[in-house]
């Protein structure tokens, strides 16, 4: 069960870095809102961006998952990792956020008062 915990650890750790390039991408995606690239770097950049994504949400199911198993199997909740995959798919959602709203108010500019 030792060796379960550390596949567990590991792919927490796991977790992590593809939190930290999601957020490269992120980055690139709202330096692109800025200066002028190829469509092709976009495109490319918003594709990167939509698997890691999809890899965090699923890694972020799996360790859930594991640490549930863990726990009707050996009768010990890791409760770290847990928190720290909630933590992370949080962060992960939110910085998508901020981006889409970004890029819609870039894209479509900003009005006051709900004009038609």
């Amino acid at each position: 069960m030792l060796a379960f915990r550390r596949i567990l650890a590991f792919s927490s750790r796991i977790h992590s870095y593809l939190l930290a390039l999601y957020m490269f991408f992120a980055l690139l995606f709202v330096l692109f809102l800025y200066y002028p690239v190829s469509e092709v770097l976009v495109s490319f950049v918003t594709l990167s961006q939509m698997l890691i994504g999809w890899t965090i949400f699923l890694e972020g199911v799996w360790i859930v998952l594991a640490s549930i198993y863990q726990f009707f199997y050996s009768r010990v909740l890791c409760l770290q990792p847990v928190f720290m995959t909630l933590l992370r798919i949080a962060a992960y959602f939110a910085v998508s956020i901020i981006i889409d709203m970004l890029n819609i108010i870039i894209m479509n500019g900003f009005s006051l008062g709900g004009g038609t």
